[in-house]
């Protein structure tokens, strides 16, 4: 799954957000079948006698718990209003007793099991899904057959079930029906319990059989409905599914962890103007009832639960067939589906090229990639059947920017890769989901550089992936990369930069260390020996070992465990003794803050923040041939020969560290930079820059070393520098706001753009990352307030707004920006009409980060407000608008209380299933500065259920903290030094 925190159309303009935070460039009929027997049910349902008297011998106080959960529960009616009558009886929403930890199921009983894991006593091997959608009713029906075995006897059955009303459950042993004494469900759990009347012996084939129905939401979990408007304005419905993690239980009953491995089969019933889609390609369409059609498909290989997907929609298609010959479409809109060629042409070229790099066929007779309306995720990897939000997939050369059209590559490269790691090998359990993520989030680079080589993105992996993680990962409130978790929101919740892109840096890092050639062959080892199972991250590292060797007698796993096992990562200080003739390489954790930071014993680390850092560096005297030293202590030294001027550690940025200097090594290596800066490479450069603002933001290199670094950008001319910069600066700029020495930063800043200005124009630029450089720094332009930038940016859009002039793709965001900002209310609501009507997805969004842009406060309270209406903004994008508005200093405070105010909608669309909710919590907390507001953001949701944000607001409390501490620490320095240049210039 790729996750939506890298937006297409550019970093945010506001000066209130600090954008290593997100790393943003824009970046989840009625029923007609055999009802059940209502005595059946009633039969299965245990009545409030039978629950009290169960509890009679387990003594007063659980007799007591037992009373009020069996007598004073309230009615429940049917979820879908469906006369068939509901299987379980429901006593309470609590799963378990407020004054006990006795795990209750709905009707009020004890839950016999009481792991939130399942039992290994039955083990799936094939599931066919029956799904009757009725897209006009919001509702849906089904059954399931789960064909299964029994692996050691039992006498009782767990399996998963999400929102789901059971109507009917049978156990077949052959033919025959095994008669059942209960049927309890456990909310909290997600899991239904089963009790027979006799055991299963060891060995046994069953057949469990489950009638169940449900309704269809837009909640972009589980099987949801969706919908597009045509340009005639009618409003056309389609189902959907999005299952990861753990949401296939809420379209069908099913074993719902990933190592619980089945073959699927599916039938769908649909309307004649409808296609059915699934993860197999169609077997047989015949006629079902009242002029509907029942599709047949294909059985699957062995697969997760969670990547099972099928749709119902009117899409058409455009096709393609790779060399391997296996079938690759894209499906839309038809109004839309002129724009899905170019992820067809990359989707082929990527298939095609993984095919041979992993040495392992694509198992597959078909590719499906889907552009849904509403999608909560980037995209997602279902086998097969690709889904993707429209703006991942759907390129229109007239309208979509050079990023946004690398986004649509990335993320088609990212969910191709997960055909393979995640697909063909899946993790054994979500504590290693950084196996799939990392890989995939390593791989997409690769992909894309195949796809379009112009794209360079093995120079952007520095700025777009690198350093995401450097920074996420250096507060307490991190995790580590092999994190235990045990329930859904906890699982949701390492759906992250430390899964994504520290996964990905780890992989680059090893890969820098052993070789592309060995571990390409290790890569393949791995798929080929656990293809169709699951694998520990342990499996990974044996795979590698296998094909390759390192120096020094280390595994791979000794390395590598240092880096997944521990949070965190190390800054590597270099210094050297007058007349030694060595250098001291010393480690240490590195964090952003921790004076204020309160340490928590359950991160005690199993390497006491120690690593085996594979440190890679060059000299002045032969800046071409990296040198490589393991340090596997917390210090080691290294020859240090008299003649070279400067060393320059982390070689292009290939390690998970950061690197720091003597003051007089940092002067050298400014000098060599003022000099000859191409003697380092972009992604040199960029590490430069980017462990400079770090380690003075904590206080470990002066602020004048700093500024001196950053006069050498006058000269630089490369994308990933700058980018790096503009992440960066936003920290300061957002810390010096309102302090007297803020126009002086700001002329300092723009003095370092202002000679790249006239070589931008707005004209659209031929090579990619010029295109690139072109929109960010026009963009950091007019955050540092540069009116030339400005002015011209709004004529640009004037002239689109009286006459229809068009702007070029690539700086359309950012004069439609401006334009709303230092607009009027008319331009406001001339950008808000285009926005309602508009059908093209990437300028959707192009206006959507617009509108968040005003410095109307009545403007930007009433957008927040419409964010709400599902009529005017899809559910997909409400966390864009308000993390908007929340990074605009204007509407910052409107955002935070339009959360708090609508906290229980919130909570209800995204707190339990979804990484949008975290984005929210972020969002709107992270621009706070002081202790007040640190104090006031607890008390806030010291009362609120966190789900999936927990670790969220974990992070941005930790982050205020480091704004304060900052303040506090170094603010007064930065200024010093900022009137003293003021001075002398």
């Amino acid at each position: 799954m790729k996750i939506t925190t890298k937006y297409p159309e550019g970093p945010e303009e506001s000066p209130l957000m600090d954008l290593r935070l997100e790393g943003e460039k824009i970046l989840n009929k009625k029923a007609v079948y055999e009802p059940s027997s209502t005595q059946r049910c009633q039969q299965l349902v245990c009545s409030r006698r039978w629950a009290v008297s169960i509890f009679a011998g387990m003594g007063f106080f659980a007799l007591l718990i037992a009373s009020i959960a069996a007598f004073a529960r309230p009615s429940v009616s049917c979820q879908t209003g469906s006369n068939i009558p509901a299987l379980l009886e429901t006593a309470s929403p609590s799963a378990t007793s407020a004054k006990s930890s006795i795990l209750l199921a709905t009707n009020g009983q004890p839950f016999p099991w009481k792991d939130i894991r399942l039992p290994r006593n039955i083990i799936p091997d094939h599931y066919h899904i029956f799904i009757h959608p009725n897209l006009s009713q919001s509702h849906f029906s089904g059954n399931v057959n789960i064909f299964a075995l029994v692996v050691s006897a039992t006498d009782f059955i767990v399996f998963h079930v999400k929102d789901l009303n059971i109507t009917d459950v049978k156990v077949l042993r052959g033919e025959v029906e095994v008669e059942k004494k209960t049927l309890l469900e456990n909310k909290q759990h997600e899991q239904i319990y089963l009790k027979l009347s006799d055991s299963l012996a060891k060995g046994t084939k069953i057949k469990i059989i489950v009638h169940f129905e449900g309704t269809l939401e837009n909640k972009l979990a589980g099987f949801y409905k969706s919908s597009y408007k045509t340009s005639k304005g009618e409003i056309r419905n389609i189902a959907t599914t999005h299952f990861e993690p753990t949401d296939a239980r809420a379209a069908f009953p099913c074993f719902d962890e990933p190592d619980m491995k089945a073959n699927f089969s599916m039938t769908l019933i649909r309307e004649k103007h409808h296609i059915a889609l699934f993860n197999m390609p169609l077997l047989t369409t015949t006629t079902y009832k009242n002029d509907l059609m029942q599709d047949d498909f294909e059985t699957s290989v062995q697969m997760s639960t969670y990547l099972v997907a099928f749709i119902i929609c009117d899409f058409k298609n455009v096709s393609s067939v790779t060399q391997q010959n296996v079938l690759v479409r894209v499906f839309a809109p038809e109004e839309q589906i002129h724009m899905a060629q170019y992820a067809l042409q990359v989707a082929v070229k990527v298939l095609d090229y993984y095919t041979s790099f992993f040495d392992v066929p694509y198992p597959l007779p078909k590719q499906d990639m889907v552009a849904i309306p509403d999608f909560g995720a980037g995209a997602m990897e279902n086998w097969g059947l690709i889904t993707y939000r429209m703006t991942s997939i759907l390129y229109d050369p007239l309208q979509t920017s050079a990023s946004g059209k690398q986004w649509i590559a990335t993320v088609v490269a990212h969910e191709l890769a997960h055909q393979w790691f995640g697909n063909i090998v899946t993790m054994e359990w979500w504590d290693d989901l950084w196996l799939n993520e990392g890989f995939a989030s390593f791989m997409e680079y690769i992909g894309v550089n195949i796809a379009d080589a112009d794209f360079h993105m093995e120079e952007q992996f520095v700025s777009d992936s690198l350093q995401n993680a450097l920074f996420l990962d250096s507060f307490t409130s991190s995790h580590p990369i092999q994190a235990q978790v045990k329930n859904p929101a906890e699982i949701n919740e390492i759906f992250d930069k430390i899964s994504y892109d520290k996964g990905a840096c780890l992989i680059r890092m090893l890969q820098s260390v052993v070789g592309k050639d060995q571990f390409q062959r290790g890569l393949s080892t791995y798929l080929k020996s656990h293809a169709y199972g699951n694998a520990r991250t342990a499996d990974l590292w044996d795979a590698i070992q296998s094909v390759s060797s390192m120096s020094d007698g280390l595994t791979v796993a000794q390395m590598m465990d240092t880096w997944t096992m521990q949070m965190g990562y190390p800054v590597i200080s270099v210094s050297s003794a007058p007349g030694s003739g060595n250098l001291t390489l010393r480690q240490n954790r590195f964090l952003l803050g921790c004076q204020l930071c309160n340490q928590d014993s359950n991160n005690i680390s199993p390497f006491n923040y120690t690593w085996i850092v594979p440190f890679q560096y060059i000299t002045s005297a032969s800046p071409d041939k990296p040198r490589l030293v393991w340090i596997n202590e917390r210090e080691v030294s290294v020859p240090y020969p008299r003649d070279v001027l400067w060393i320059k550690g982390n070689y292009r940025s290939l390690g998970l560290y950061r690197v720091n200097y003597e003051e007089t090594m940092w002067k050298k290596i400014i000098e060599q930079l003022m000099q000859q800066a191409e003697v380092f490479s972009p992604e040199d450069r960029a590490g430069l820059l980017d462990d400079a603002f770090a380690l003075a933001r904590t206080g470990q290199l002066k602020y004048s070393i700093l500024f001196e670094l950053l006069a050498y950008l006058k000269h630089e001319t490369h994308l990933v520098p700058w980018e790096t910069i503009i992440s960066a600066y936003s920290f300061i700029k957002n810390r010096m706001y309102l302090t007297d020495e803020y126009p002086i930063l700001q002329a300092y800043m723009l003095d370092l753009v202002s000679g790249h200005l006239s070589n931008m124009g707005w004209e659209e630029k031929n090579g990619h990352l010029d295109q690139l450089l072109q929109e960010r720094l026009l963009s950091f332009a007019t955050q540092l307030d540069h009116r030339p930038t400005i002015d011209a940016a709004r004529q640009k859009f004037n002239a689109w707004m009286e006459n229809s002039t068009s702007i070029q793709s690539n700086l359309r965001t950012l004069a439609y920006k401006t334009g709303v900002k230092y607009g009027d209310d008319k331009a406001w609501q001339y950008v808000w009409q285009k926005y309602l009507s508009s059908t093209i997805p990437t300028e959707k969004r192009q206006m959507m980060q617009a509108l968040a842009n005003t410095m109307d406060p009545r403007r930007l309270q009433l957008f927040l407000r419409d964010s709400l209406n599902k009529e005017k903004i899809r559910t997909q994008d409400v966390d864009t608008i308000i993390r908007g508005v929340a990074n605009n200093k204007a509407g910052h405070m409107f955002s935070w209380h339009f959360v708090q105010q609508n906290w229980d909608t919130l909570y209800q669309r995204y707190g339990e299933q979804s990484f949008m909710f975290g984005n929210i919590i972020k969002g709107v907390v992270e621009p706070f500065n002081t202790q007040y507001d640190y104090e006031n953001v607890q008390h806030v949701f010291a009362n609120h259920q966190l789900g999936s944000g927990r670790m969220a607001l974990k992070q941005a409390l930790e982050t205020v903290q480091t704004h304060i501490e900052w303040t506090a620490r170094y603010q007064q320095d930065l200024s010093k030094w900022l009137n003293e240049y003021s001075t002398r210039t």
